[in-house]
């Protein structure tokens, strides 16, 4: 085996990615040189190491289970059904890497032949994509498409949160007298008020139109939740200055909390739209289940 590696080697060096070599009980038997710029460790100090130090916990039972079900008759293939996986370097770190992996039958044993690329540039542009695609363009905030991921992550975790819905009054004349430019810059002022309340478990979005949505994780008090409604409509109340022109609009404001008011999207997001409708009905800031 070691003659059959040893003869390898050279030609896996060439190679521009990193490769390592693992047999049927997970140690890694050969690393070529391009594994320390990607992961930071040296050939010689992985070798007859376990494959999982190059493996973050979370992930660890999952590769186990595919790369057994692999070795008994998997062929060469991409590793995930991402463009990206990580690995874990020597610091500890998670480092965005495509992995494309074979058997490779040597001497009677069988083995797997990993070989990692750096796919930093492929992550970074998959964030900006992202990004984009959950950004309301005019404000800069989160748009309705974050917000339903937000919620399915906390929804799907159990993790309790509260929902604030904000209806702007006073917001039509702005646009009907000064022009929808105008318009535009009322509610890009709304969204930076509102993204300057949020904490960084929090989500601001804005939905469409004149209509905004807080996210409030871990937030379930109900006086708690006014006091956070309470000091949302005096930020989105005060008075802005466009230029020469000064102004100001009204806010109506409907709370929802999960998993009390709902234990869907759609229903949480009713039930808060519900009770800014009767916060509007009433002619008060907001209004918050009991």
């Amino acid at each position: 085996m070691k003659d059959t590696l040893l003869a390898l080697s050279d030609l896996l060096n060439m190679l521009p990615d990193a490769v390592v070599i693992v047999d049927g009980k997970g140690r890694i038997t050969f690393a070529n040189a391009h594994i320390e710029g990607l992961l930071g460790y040296t050939p010689g100090e992985l070798e007859k190491q376990s494959l999982d130090r190059l493996i973050p916990k979370n992930y660890r039972a999952d590769h186990k289970t595919h790369l057994a079900s692999f070795r008994e008759h998997g062929q060469p293939m991409a590793m995930g059904d991402r463009p990206v996986v990580y690995g874990l370097d020597k610091s500890g770190d998670e480092v965005p890497i495509s992995v494309s992996i074979a058997n490779l039958d040597l001497d009677g044993e069988r083995f797997s032949i990993a070989v990692m690329h750096d796919s930093g540039e492929v992550q970074s542009e998959i964030t900006q994509v992202t990004s984009k695609a959950e950004t309301d363009l005019l404000t800069g905030i989160g748009n309705r498409l974050r917000l339903s991921q937000k919620l399915e992550s906390a929804i799907e975790k159990s993790r309790p949160f509260s929902l604030l819905y904000l209806d702007l009054e006073k917001f039509k004349p702005f646009n009907d007298n000064y022009g929808h430019e105008v318009g535009d810059k009322v509610l890009q002022i709304i969204g930076r008020r509102l993204q300057a309340l949020v904490r960084s478990e929090d989500l601001a979005v804005r939905l469409g139109g004149d209509e905004f949505v807080l996210f409030l994780g871990g937030l379930i008090d109900n006086e708690i939740l006014e006091q956070r409604a309470a000091t949302v409509a005096d930020s989105v109340t005060r008075r802005f200055h466009i230029g020469d022109l000064s102004g100001a609009v009204g806010v109506n404001i409907g709370g929802a909390t999960f998993p009390r008011d709902g234990d869907n999207e759609q229903d949480l997001i009713n039930v808060a739209d519900q009770n800014m409708y009767q916060a509007k009905q009433a002619g008060i800031a907001y209004q918050i289940n009991k």
